[in-house]
């Protein structure tokens, strides 16, 4: 791991960050252009001649529109647009429905199309909360090292602004936040740092404008030193102009040159450009005019900030606002408080000879050129039909995750402790503070690692206090997340002195591990922690992000974007080490397409509704992140309960590979076995039997001439045929004397029946040749012998060696033991031998008399436990930072058997022969491998396509009989979905 913070030399970070500006700055992004300078010419002039003086001034008015507040501002829009010949429109709150259809009908009612504008920083979800996707904050983005991503999340954000009519947005913010306190800017800013905010600028605004978009920086010449809020005061800037040139305005010169399409200029009062007192720069010709246009050669549209809030009018009245920033030299006036009063003013000006009527012209000029590159010579209505879905589109979704991703924080790592290794031997829990709920952090935190969950208010008292440290100072790891923060500094980030002392207090017993999810200046208050993860936003994808942080789904890479404290300064971050786990995305953060994954839903529910299944679970994993993960139906055809995606099934034969295989795997490498010397060596029984020659690799291809199976079972019951019933020779209603192994909760074997078992399985005879004929009676005799040379039984091996280590949750022999029955599908209702339902306990009818536990079935688990167990087995053998099986042996026993169109070493795969039925999707590739099981569940990886396919039902309920899942080839055909959802 590394480390970066301010102890290193600075020329070295310098260098760093100014190599990183100039490598951003290949190449120019010029917005929407016009090819035809001929053509653009004439009908710019010919619609100016055209306008009256009202027109023309009407063009430079930039007015206010929402889609939510009803018809009454509908009305009086539409008779601005009448009256004043307004030449733009800014939306702010609504939905993309009613915006489409109000831009559609303000547009039909003007002459000239209009532009449309929107302050949308972090995209459409600043003002379309509830309806559209918001992409991380500024602030946020600052911490990450690719500044391609902010490019890939400007083109989102640019088509996403055109599919709803909009032409500009009022974005990026460039302003260099250099002040903790500042009330307005401070989390829409990229950071503290000139080139970490000129290169993140750059590459947002690039991406927007080549989406088709016209941008504009804001808010010029610079408000990030200030904690004065502009929209209640004007803010005072008392740099001078050496500070201001080499600070504030270097963003902004660095994007003029680059082909930034527009400004907006803020209302500060900057004494250095223009020392009149109370002067707002809106309105100060010497900052827009011959700063901005003269000096720095900006030639894009120039934007006032609203003229409505109180920087400016505190001190200017309504029309005098507007007439002094068209003198400054403002192109588009926003939204101003009265038009009327505008235009007379306006108008006053021009015949008192204040403003030049050139200017005027030069600023309606722009105005139309910009109209004529963005098509707007006529307009043509915006198609309302499914744009909702069209915006929070998958791929965006994606690209959000992935911004977050980057975006992650390590502040302070001593040891190494993240990710967290070791999950057998280390203690978790978690506390939210701010959280009344359990929260989406805590929810995927419980998929890596069993762990109690708590949650606290704000205001932790003493009593509370002493409560929490009493039960988690025991444990070895507290992840405490903050939730509900504040952006303020005045408000403390919303941060309670009874939590800063809560967690101080319980960091000096235990490891604390602090996540916040906020603003990361409150990073202050921290100090003393040695594990911090800066999170900084509260949103559900944020949360989940950052639990898969500290499992190690994703390396951290970012880097602090702003000083909190001398321990958290500029640039600071740990980086950790490439994934470690599975992590949790959407299909199309690996490259598959969701809706076609959305196909898989309607095979299911047609397998349901033909009586295939009464529910099912399927799990999707691909370039080590689960992008797929539902469930559907109930557990039985009653309905009485419905499928849970963390149901835990009896996984039937997949017991084989995910139990058997696993430990011979591990025995192998371990070189406690050779699968190919005789199993009588490991398996002392044998040495006088018929099977003493056989050697595991066979046994394991089922090529060993064993029968395929024995029915135990039918030897044990009485009755008639077809009312058959357990014997009451070798059955007990309740465990009593020599009746003590459980084959359910109402039914107890005799115990010198299992012996009987075995010495039928030793002694009984051997096929005539070694053809391929699957067979369980080898895994019977496998299971035993992990027991015989590992000096404990599988079912603990197993636990101990794999399941436990792996922080699996559910996967288990014997569930009945530990789980709440209901959370345990059930497998059959059984009227041929058990006489009830089957659930919780084993179906296959040998484990269940061996007491739940043998080599070829008797294993339960939910879908993510197998995905994490066959992810470990994709990466060859190595998870969570630590090896479990030999790559080499991976490689050995997931290869075919020589001469097998079909099986490898304990593992099924792909049959090669077509003239035999499919055991699986043909559309995987010929080294996937994995097995099937009777109760309707299948499990297969892919290497080359790095693919876990999960598939689990209960196909058996309510008969075993049931063949509709298999006959109908359900699982293969859902298999069939995921392959066509690759792209």
């Amino acid at each position: 791991m590394t480390q970066l913070t301010n102890r290193q030399p600075f020329f070295i970070l310098l260098l760093t960050v100014v190599f990183l500006s100039l490598y951003a700055f290949q190449a120019p992004a010029p917005g929407p252009e016009s090819p035809d300078n001929a053509g653009e010419k004439a009908w710019v002039d010919s619609i100016y001649n055209a306008m009256s003086e009202d027109e023309r001034i009407g063009q430079l008015f930039m007015i206010r529109a929402h889609s939510d507040l009803g018809p009454d501002h509908v009305a009086k829009v539409e008779q601005l647009v009448k009256d004043y010949h307004v030449g733009s429109m800014c939306f702010f709150q609504g939905s993309p429905e009613e915006q489409i259809r109000l831009i559609n009908k303000y547009q039909e009612q003007s002459r000239i199309p209009m532009l449309m504008a929107i302050d949308a920083e972090w995209g459409l979800g600043m003002r379309m909360k509830t309806s559209t996707i918001s992409f991380p904050y500024q602030l946020t983005l600052g911490a990450i090292q690719n500044n391609q991503l902010l490019y890939d999340m400007g083109v989102e954000v640019g088509k996403q602004l055109l599919r709803t009519g909009l032409h500009i947005n009022f974005a990026p913010v460039v302003d260099v936040n250099n002040n903790a306190a500042n009330p307005v800017i401070n989390f829409r800013s990229f950071g503290e740092d000139r080139y970490n905010v000129t290169a993140k600028s750059y590459q947002y605004m690039r991406g927007m404008q080549e989406a088709g978009l016209l941008t504009s920086a804001k808010h010029f010449p610079g408000h990030g030193d200030t904690d004065v809020d502009s929209h209640l005061d004007l803010p005072v800037i008392t740099h001078d102009r050496a500070r201001l040139d080499s600070i504030e305005l270097y963003p902004f010169k660095a994007l003029i040159k680059r082909g930034l399409t527009g400004m907006m200029i803020a209302h500060l009062s900057v004494p250095a450009f223009d020392s009149r007192k109370n002067r707002p720069t809106t309105l100060s010709r010497a900052t827009v005019t011959r700063l901005l246009r003269d000096s720095l050669g900006f030639d894009g549209l120039i934007y006032t900030d609203a003229l409505e809030m109180k920087g400016v009018t505190k001190h200017f009245a309504p029309g005098e606002t507007e007439a002094e920033a068209v003198m400054a030299g403002a192109d588009v006036l926003c939204l101003p408080e009265d038009l009327g009063a505008a235009l007379r003013e306006i108008k006053r000006y021009l015949a008192d000879g204040k403003i030049d009527p050139s200017q005027v012209e030069a600023s309606v000029k722009r105005i139309l050129r910009a109209k004529y590159r963005l098509g707007l010579t006529r307009f043509t209505p915006i198609p309302q039909q499914n744009v909702r879905e069209e915006l929070n589109n998958r791929e965006a979704l994606a690209l959000k995750q992935t911004l977050l991703e980057n975006a992650m924080t390590l502040v302070r790592n001593p040891g190494d402790l993240i990710p967290f290794n070791d999950l057998d031997t280390t203690t978790y829990a978690s506390l939210s503070i701010g959280s009344g709920v359990r929260t989406p952090f805590q929810n995927r935190l419980a998929d890596y690692v069993e762990m109690p969950h708590l949650q606290v208010g704000k205001e932790i008292s003493g009593g509370k206090a002493d409560e929490l440290v009493s039960s988690l100072s025991k444990k070895d790891v507290v992840i405490i997340g903050l939730h509900n923060m504040s952006s303020r500094a005045s408000q403390n980030y919303g941060i309670t002195q009874s939590t800063i002392n809560f967690v101080r207090r319980l960091a000096g017993q235990t490891k604390v591990v602090l996540v916040v999810f906020g603003n990361p200046y409150s990073l202050k208050y921290f100090d003393e922690l040695d594990w911090v993860l800066e999170a900084y936003q509260e949103d559900g994808t944020s949360q989940d992000v950052a639990a898969q942080a500290l499992f190690g789904a994703f390396p951290i890479r970012g880097r602090l974007p702003v000083t909190a404290s001398d321990k958290s300064r500029f640039n600071t971050g740990v980086s950790t080490r490439a994934s470690i786990r599975l992590g949790y995305a959407l299909p199309e953060a690996v490259g598959m397409d969701s809706d076609t994954l959305s196909q898989i839903g309607d095979l299911i529910r047609n397998a349901i509704d033909t009586g295939a299944t009464p529910g099912a679970v399927v799990l999707i994993a691909k370039d080590g992140r689960v992008v797929f993960h539902e469930a559907y139906g109930h557990h039985t055809y009653s309905k009485s309960q419905v499928m849970e995606r963390d149901d835990i099934f009896d996984l039937a034969s997949v017991t084989k590979i995910a139990a058997t295989t696993m430990s011979i795997m591990r025995l192998q490498g371990e070189g406690k076995l050779d699968i190919d010397h005789p199993l009588s060596q490991y398996f002392g029984d044998l040495a006088n039997s018929n099977k003493k020659d056989l050697v595991p690799r066979e046994i394991m291809a089922h090529r060993a001439g064993l029968h395929p199976w024995i029915p135990f079972f039918e030897q044990t019951l009485s009755g008639t045929k077809k009312n058959p019933k357990p014997s009451s020779k070798y059955y007990r209603s309740a465990a009593s004397g020599d009746y003590t192994i459980p084959v359910t909760e109402k039914l107890f074997m005799r115990q010198d029946f299992a012996d009987s078992i075995w010495q039928q399985i030793i002694h009984s005879e051997l096929r005539a040749n070694k053809n391929y004929v699957y067979s369980d009676l080898g895994f019977y005799m496998l299971g035993r012998t992990v027991g015989q040379v590992s000096g404990t039984p599988i079912e603990q091996y197993v636990e101990q060696n794999f399941y436990h280590p792996l922080g699996l949750q559910t996967a288990t022999y014997n569930p009945w033991m530990k789980y709440d029955p209901t959370t345990i599908v059930p497998s059959e209702r059984d009227q041929y031998w058990r006489q009830q339902k089957v659930q919780a306990y084993v179906h296959d009818m040998g484990a269940a008399m061996l007491g739940g536990v043998s080599g070829h079935a008797g294993l339960f688990a939910d879908a993510n436990d197998l995905a994490i167990l066959l992810e470990m087995v994709r990466r060859g053998g190595h998870y969570g930072g630590r090896r479990y099986l030999k790559k080499e042996v991976i490689n050995d026993f997931t290869h075919r058997f020589t001469g097998d169109s079909r099986r490898g070493i304990g593992f099924d795969m792909l049959e090669l022969n077509n003239d035999k039925p499919a055991n699986l999707s043909r559309l995987a590739s010929t080294r996937t491998f994995g097995h099937l099981g009777f109760t309707g569940t299948a499990v297969w990886v892919d290497p080359d396509q790095d693919l876990i396919f999960i598939f689990l039902s209960n196909r058996t309920y309510p008969s075993m009989y049931n063949r509709k899942l298999g006959s109908a080839n359900f699982r293969p055909r859902v298999q069939d979905v995921v392959y066509k959802a690759i792209r």
